[in-house]
């Protein structure tokens, strides 16, 4: 592993802590030359207004992230897709793509980049066993994963996320179109690994006939995510 791997992989292993940022923009400086130089400035000057910090000069450094060319430069110095965005503390946050396009590119992404916010579209149940055996996913706090069917009936991901420990740093999380039932949810509201999780939303458009949950069950998530857990239809 080299210095820079040794580096980013600190990042991504204590992502709510700037110190391993700051080292890293240190070893940037160290290294010489226009990008890295400009890129250390642009993390401290981040990490900075994170912090509460003001001022002209450091708002002007922080903004290597939005112009075009200093995106495609980090782009290729990191070997990033387009698909990975929004920027915070010196790095992207957020990653959206179709599952096969993820899957292709997460193991390489995994240790470089801290992704906190992760959405998947075309997951099927298959895909959902393979995704909560991949690396890194302890550093996620928000997860969205819209299904695609399986012969007649939505895919059954539920049990499969609510089992998985490395997700216990999960907030937030948007089901669309998965399947559910008394079990399921019942699973995922007792799973000792989501209990983390302030909100949730199951999304229904393709399901013609919404799955059908207890009072009890229905109070439940009611009481711990909100009224709006539910979004297309409600199952009374």
């Amino acid at each position: 592993m080299s210095e820079e791997d040794a580096l980013l992989r600190a990042i991504c292993e204590h992502p709510d802590d700037d110190t391993p940022r700051l080292v890293f923009a240190d070893w940037l400086s160290e290294q010489g030359g226009p990008l890295n130089a400009a890129w250390a400035n642009a993390i401290r000057a981040q990490v900075w207004l994170a912090r509460g910090a003001t001022g002209a000069a450091t708002s002007q450094r922080s903004k290597l992230f939005e112009s075009s060319y200093g995106r495609e430069k980090l782009y290729e110095r990191l070997g990033l897709p387009q698909w990975v965005s929004q920027w915070a503390r010196g790095f992207p946050t957020f990653a959206s793509a179709h599952f096969h396009q993820l899957r292709d590119a997460w193991q390489r992404l995994a240790f470089r980049i801290p992704i906190r916010r992760l959405c998947l579209y075309g997951v099927s149940e298959a895909d959902a066993a393979e995704f909560v055996a991949w690396p890194a996913l302890t550093v996620l706090n928000e997860l969205h994963i819209s299904t695609v069917w399986e012969r007649t009936a939505p895919p059954d991901v539920i049990p499969l996320l609510a089992n998985c420990p490395a997700l216990s740093g999960l907030k937030s999380l948007f089901l669309q179109d998965a399947l559910f039932n008394e079990v399921t949810v019942t699973a995922l509201m007792d799973s000792p690994h989501l209990v983390r999780l302030e909100g949730l939303v199951l999304r229904l458009f393709n399901v013609p006939t919404p799955p059908r949950l207890s009072r009890a069950t229905q109070s439940r998530l009611f009481a711990r995510f909100g009224p709006d857990v539910f979004v297309g239809g409600i199952p009374f």
